[in-house]
């Protein structure tokens, strides 16, 4: 069994003041488009940092106001993703998964069982890299494996006695990516 830590339990107060001011940077991205049903999205959104569907924001805001609709959802996401302030990841399935990310670039290592989105910063490129005629003029660099949770869980079931799907996080497992990721 695998011990839950104190971070699972309750967020850090630093963690209530990231989402806090990721919260206002979010609605100030929106501008005077901000709805009730809109900051839903993006509460749900900022309540985890895992890679979320559209239908899982849309499931997750909604308890919030039960008039959302998924082309909201989409409106929203596309209206964060220009400012530069979601990560889309494109799955194997054809399933795009949404986190907010904030401003800054950087890269992101991805967990393919739970979602877990983790930033890394500062970039891990330093200046446009040299491609033989080619003006760089951005990139994207995501890793792609399993976070320490879920690589503990998948040793665990490894062992032997172990119980088949035992320590599920409710989270359905994400598929491994295609290619690279659009963000």
């Amino acid at each position: 069994m695998t011990p839950i830590a104190e971070r699972d339990v309750l967020p850090a107060p630093e963690d209530a003041a990231r989402r806090q001011a990721e919260l206002a940077d979010a609605l100030t991205v929106l501008g005077p488009s901000v709805t009730g049903p809109r900051r839903a999205i993006v509460e749900a959104m900022l309540a985890s940092n895992r890679l979320r569907t559209p239908e899982d924001l849309l499931r997750e805001a909604r308890r919030a106001d039960a008039a959302i609709s998924l082309a909201t959802v989409y409106r929203t996401l596309d209206r964060l993703h220009i400012a530069g302030r979601v990560k889309r990841a494109t799955l194997s399935s054809g399933a795009v998964g949404y986190a907010y990310c904030g401003t800054g670039h950087h890269e992101h290592a991805i967990c393919l069982s739970c979602g877990q989105l983790r930033p890394l910063s500062p970039c891990l490129i330093s200046g446009a890299p040299a491609v033989g005629g080619f003006a760089v003029t951005t990139h994207v660099l995501d890793f792609y494996g399993l976070c320490e949770r879920c690589a503990g869980e998948a040793a665990g079931a490894d062992a032997p006695g172990a119980a088949a799907g035992s320590g599920s996080s409710g989270d359905a497992p994400l598929p491994e990516p295609v290619g690279a990721s659009q963000g």
